[in-house]
């Protein structure tokens, strides 16, 4: 296994599934000139107001003119936010009552971390798409009654899990032992030819995330030996390997230039419409320092990859089936109510926050010991 240092180059959301209520599950509260969430613990709630206060506190919440803080301060008055949070979030956000907080995926210990599958899924796209690029592949993409590539996958990477050639690509969760959460509010740039402007605030949404320039490392191994062994015992059943798979630093060559080609296009096309609307400028800003880091990277030692919450059709995707012939057919299928939207472009939003920030950009890196 190799140790990989990663570094988040903007927030990440990998999302636990779960909306955290307002004044139930969550409140803000303020530090001097900071604002923070405190994320509850029930348990040290009870602790500090007791078992029998129970269903007073029930009674709280489903009363609007009450809060978590005036509630425990009734029975514990030198409480503060603190003393009953299973965490607390720096917060950028501004909440409304009504603001659900969508919830970060964290370990049984509380800490957030990066599922390795998350990543071993985007880097399963940036090899996807660097395989059929240019590849006449219409016929086998399935369109009729939803997006299936299944059929190209199968032939690229093997017949099924047993025989999938990224069997030999093993990769471990990333964990983030400090307190690096943060709110941000997520906002659209939406392109809408009833308006100038690109800003579309009407789906904001308050997201949890890990923070920018928080590290860890990983653990991932190529084992290539045990590919040969099984592709020679299996007689070729097992799919091709690569040589971009052959060893990390074809991968993060590989994967750093997908994520090139993809960055380059976002500036190119948020560009023109810059000049046709108001308002790209700070997602294109975000977008030429993802490409000053994404150019920072030398000889494969190390790679940018977007994962996770925020990232987009284009990089959940890898973009490729924009040149085929019947893309219109797969827009068709992807976005709902296409027949209200033709003639925009696909797809035509972004998701960033309220300052700017885009989501889901890490920096992979081997160490050089």
């Amino acid at each position: 296994m190799s140790r990989i240092e990663l570094k988040t180059l903007t927030p990440i959301h990998i999302g636990s599934g779960d909306f955290l209520q307002n004044q139930a599950d969550f409140e803000t509260y303020h530090e001097d000139e900071d604002s923070f969430i405190s994320v509850i613990d029930p348990r040290r709630i009870l602790d500090l107001v007791g078992v029998e206060h129970l269903d007073d506190w029930m009674l709280s919440i489903d009363n609007p003119r009450d809060s978590i803080a005036g509630f425990v301060k009734r029975y514990s008055k030198n409480a503060t936010p603190r003393d009953y949070a299973a965490r607390i979030i720096t917060n950028f956000a501004e909440v409304k009552p009504t603001d659900t907080l969508k919830e970060s995926l964290l370990d049984g210990r509380g800490l957030y971390y990066i599922p390795g599958s998350s990543i071993k899924g985007a880097i399963r796209t940036a090899v996807l798409s660097s395989l059929v690029n240019g590849k006449p592949l219409e016929g086998k993409i399935r369109v009729k009654n939803d997006i299936k590539a299944s059929g190209i996958e199968k032939e690229l990477f093997g017949n099924d899990p047993n025989q999938d050639i990224f069997r030999f690509l093993h990769v471990g969760d990333a964990y983030f032992t400090n307190d690096c959460g943060i709110a941000t509010r997520m906002v659209n740039l939406n392109i809408r030819n009833s308006a100038k402007s690109l800003l579309d605030k009407s789906k904001s949404q308050v997201v949890e995330a890990i923070g920018v320039d928080e590290k860890t490392d990983f653990q991932i191994k190529l084992a290539n030996t045990y590919y040969d062994f099984v592709k020679k015992s299996n007689s070729g059943s097992i799919g091709k390997m690569p040589e971009e798979m052959r060893s990390l630093s074809s991968l993060f060559m590989l994967i750093n230039n997908h994520t090139k080609e993809l960055v380059s296009s976002e500036i190119s096309e948020w560009s023109d419409l810059g000049r046709r609307f108001t308002d790209a400028d700070t997602y294109l800003d975000s977008m030429h320092y993802i490409m000053e880091e994404i150019e920072r990277c030398h000889n494969g030692r190390s790679c940018v990859l977007r994962i996770g919450h925020g990232s987009g059709w284009r990089f959940i995707t890898g973009a490729w089936t924009e040149e085929l012939s019947n893309f219109s057919d797969i827009v068709a299928k992807a976005r709902p109510r296409n027949d209200r939207y033709e003639g925009y472009v696909f797809p035509k939003s972004r998701r960033m926050d309220e300052s700017g920030d885009i989501l889901g950009f890490v920096k992979l890196t081997l160490p050089d010991n």
